[in-house]
């Protein structure tokens, strides 16, 4: 039994204990109205303020609602705590009629004051790990109109302000002022309005959910969901197939989800990705300064390759920083060309006499243990011009974010799942809110050439943020992605789909994977 098969076990083991089961019971034998939901992600800190991670963010939204949410299987933008809003004239304030009859899970009833506590709250708490960025549009004070009004005035005008406010957004939910603590981070101490309470939180090992019998929605169809944290890949295909837990959830292994697909045993769901990876050039570092070094690395690329030999086909080619399936997607970056690659690399001074010496810098354990066999295929791609070389680094997590925010890569591979579901989260971040930390440094161009291009992305991303009309909105969006295979600061290589399969075994029902990739517990029962 290897090291991390025998962890899924243990693990499990500890779970049955928790159920109040023999020991030699496998959770396939817990009674009908508990899930056990396993994954390879974890969580950092329980505090809505000061967390900014997929998992983290997952539990809030098993147990706390927001004022709206994406429909599921859509991307379209519906109430979820409030009714209906209006939007004034200006594009500035939205008022927000509530649900009536919701009630907290410590019992206290939800009303516009409790809409009002929990933003400003956030607002002023601001933690330096957390997404409260996100929501810092609202200007204060949240306005309680009535106790079933709220209206909240915006700095400046904002067509992702509800995207931004959605559920899933932690920094958007709303949570008790019972349960709390105003004026510091919560820790765990919180109450929602989700169909779940969160009954048990044992770091690195599991959480356990208890459905709120209070819940003003259709009553969850698990009475209990446990969650077992799986120390890789590898343990979580050994738990699924023994059947020790009802799903696995982010993230597997290609090899692992191709031989489960051929499993009768199990079920596997494929859902849409928003999920992307791609390269940055930091504009400020030569010899990526020249932007006829960044698109002939960009028509070197073979990302058919990479989806073939490293991720078995599972994965799928990108050629646009907007994913598929989001509305204003375009290909707008070339296919692969050698030729134009080599005379890019020529015109810019190189030849197989002089030739061009990059650095790639990835990180080895954050996006799973393909990501060396990925590195290796960029390699070989653009050496295949004959007229540059690649020398691969790498670095843990917690020590690449700091190099590349401090501006120390010229070259790197980096991953983004949508803060929001909306075009402009996949490309103002980069190019003109974020682009220090994000490892761009457009902000801070050398050349005359990339200061123009930072001047029109600002341009076209102003335009598109503060127009509501979605087909000019989709017309400006689509602007910037041809603009930005043109400049290629960044290079998209290809849709991260492994973080959208669920398997499960054959007697679960009601898994819904929707474009948000949103996990909905709430939804899923056994037979």
């Amino acid at each position: 039994m290897t090291a991390s098969r025998l962890c899924a076990v243990l693990l499990v083991a500890g779970l049955v204990v928790v159920l109040g089961a023999p020991a030699s019971r496998a959770p396939a034998a817990t009674p009908r109205d508990t899930l056990v939901l396993g994954t390879t992600d974890k969580i950092t800190e329980l505090s809505p303020e000061n967390s900014y991670d997929y998992w983290t963010w997952h539990v809030f939204a098993q147990v706390s609602e927001a004022l709206v949410q994406f429909k599921p299987g859509t991307t379209d933008i519906v109430g979820q705590l409030a009714e209906s809003w209006q939007v004034s004239d200006d594009g500035l304030t939205y008022t927000f009629k509530l649900r009536r009859g919701v009630t907290f899970t410590d019992g206290t009833p939800f009303d516009a004051a409790a809409v009002k506590f929990s933003l400003e709250r956030a607002l002023k708490l601001d933690g330096p790990e957390g997404g409260v960025g996100l929501i810092k549009n609202i200007r204060l004070p949240v306005e309680v109109v009535d106790a079933t009004t709220v209206r909240i005035r915006l700095r400046e005008r904002d067509a992702t302000f509800l995207a931004r406010m959605t559920h899933g957004v932690a920094p958007a939910h709303v949570f008790s002022p019972r349960s709390t603590p105003a004026n510091e981070f919560a820790k765990g101490r919180f109450a929602g309005t989700g169909p779940y309470r969160l009954a048990q939180y044992v770091p690195d090992q599991r959480t356990v959910y208890e459905a709120y019998r209070g819940y003003w929605g259709p009553a969850p169809k698990s009475r209990r969901v446990i969650t077992v944290f799986l120390a890789d890949a590898s343990a979580l295909a050994a738990a699924v197939e023994s059947g020790q837990v009802d799903v696995g959830f982010r993230t597997f292994n290609p090899e692992d989800l191709r031989r489960l697909q051929q499993s009768p045993r199990v079920t596997v769901i494929r859902g849409p990705s928003l999920s992307v990876r791609y390269i940055v050039f930091n504009v400020t570092v030569k010899p990526f300064d020249d932007v006829r070094v960044r698109r002939a690395v960009a028509l070197a690329l073979d990302r058919d390759r990479i989806v073939r030999n490293v991720f078995g086909g599972l994965n799928t080619a990108l050629y646009s920083m907007v994913p598929p399936g989001l509305w204003s997607h375009v290909e707008a970056f070339p296919r692969r060309n050698l030729e134009q690659a080599r005379a890019l690399l020529r015109e810019a001074g190189y030849s197989s006499g002089r030739k061009l010496a990059l650095t790639l810098w990835l990180t080895p354990v954050r996006y799973g243990n393909t990501e060396p066999d990925a590195g290796a295929v960029v390699k070989r791609a653009i050496e295949e011009t004959g007229l540059a070389t690649v020398e691969i680094k790498t670095q843990e997590w917690a020590t690449y974010t700091k190099s590349m925010a401090a501006g120390q890569f010229g070259m790197f591979f980096l991953g983004w799942f949508p803060d929001f579901v909306d075009p402009d989260n996949f490309l103002a971040p980069w190019l003109i809110e974020s682009p220090e930390s994000l490892g761009t440094f457009l902000n801070k161009a050398t050349s005359a050439r990339d200061k123009q291009y930072a001047q029109q992305f600002r341009q076209l991303l102003t335009e598109a943020k503060q127009t509501t009309d979605r087909a000019r909105r989709t017309q400006l969006y689509q602007q910037t992605q041809r603009l930005l295979a043109e400049s290629a600061i960044l290079v998209p290589m290809w849709t991260n789909n492994l973080q959208a399969f669920a398997v499960a075994q054959k007697n679960v029902t009601g898994i819904q994977l929707s474009p948000d990739m949103q996990f909905r517990t709430w939804t899923i029962g056994k037979q």
